[in-house]
């Protein structure tokens, strides 16, 4: 391929480095579109230090991770929209009606605590089609809504952890940890599109939201689960 070059007075003279590389970024920058991009989802990488919120049989945990970011908070609104399917955690006042202490506060340190809320969790179950003995984890986003720092979690992207099972063979043994289950479309793409990821964030608080309450959904679906080996990259349905 013949090098590029530069008409000058005095001739055709190659173009240097960094004329190459700025010619490069101009042509990238020219023909660039957010078109067909998706963004990857973070389960797909590690995040153990990323802000997380647990549900498990009768109750609930967010994380140290989620809970340090937002700074001296120690009671929350717990908001869930059955129509769009997003729960929303809202720092509020110690007297608010509704507030939760979502954290364990002693000597100006915070740390997660587990949060009993068996009629809550059991709600949530029934409205998302969720099995009884599955433990779901899901990952939040802070937003700022009309001046409020909010945690936005979407109840459709959760990670999915089966029972820890006993070796039949071995009783004293201890448990193993349960399996990772997984949405099945997940492996048919990276993520979702661009414009559809910058949606899945946005929220009115007046749209559809109940403090810490579900209204029953009717027939709820069970989206196709498939079970992913951590250690062999096995793909099996539960």
């Amino acid at each position: 391929m013949a090098e590029a070059q530069v008409l000058t007075q005095g001739g055709f003279k190659p173009l240097s480095k960094e004329e190459r590389e700025e010619a490069a970024r101009i042509a990238v920058e020219a023909g660039f579109s957010f078109d067909g991009y998706q963004v990857v989802r973070r389960e797909f990488f590690s995040h153990r230090y990323d802000p997380t919120l647990t549900i498990k049989g009768n109750s609930i945990v967010f994380n140290n991770a989620c809970i340090s970011r937002l700074e001296q908070v120690v009671y929350v609104q717990v908001l869930v929209n059955p129509m769009t399917e997003k729960l929303v955690i809202r720092p509020c006042e110690e007297g608010a009606r509704d507030a939760i202490r979502w954290c364990v506060a002693r000597d100006d340190k915070r740390k997660s605590r587990e949060i009993t809320c068996g009629l809550f969790t059991a709600k949530l179950y029934e409205m998302m089609g969720w099995e009884a003995l599955y433990r779901y984890k899901l990952q939040g986003t802070r937003i700022n809504y009309n001046g409020e720092q909010l945690y936005v979690f979407d109840l459709t992207n959760t990670e999915i952890f089966l029972p820890a099972v006993k070796d039949p063979d071995d009783p004293n043994a201890r448990a193993r940890r349960g399996k990772t289950v997984y949405p099945a479309d997940w492996r048919e793409a990276f993520g979702i599109p661009v414009p559809a990821h910058a949606a899945s964030v946005q929220i009115n608080l007046m749209d559809g939201y109940d403090f810490a309450d579900v209204d029953q959904k009717p027939e709820a679906q069970q989206m196709p689960m498939e079970i992913i080996d951590q250690e062999t990259g096995e793909v099996t349905k539960p």
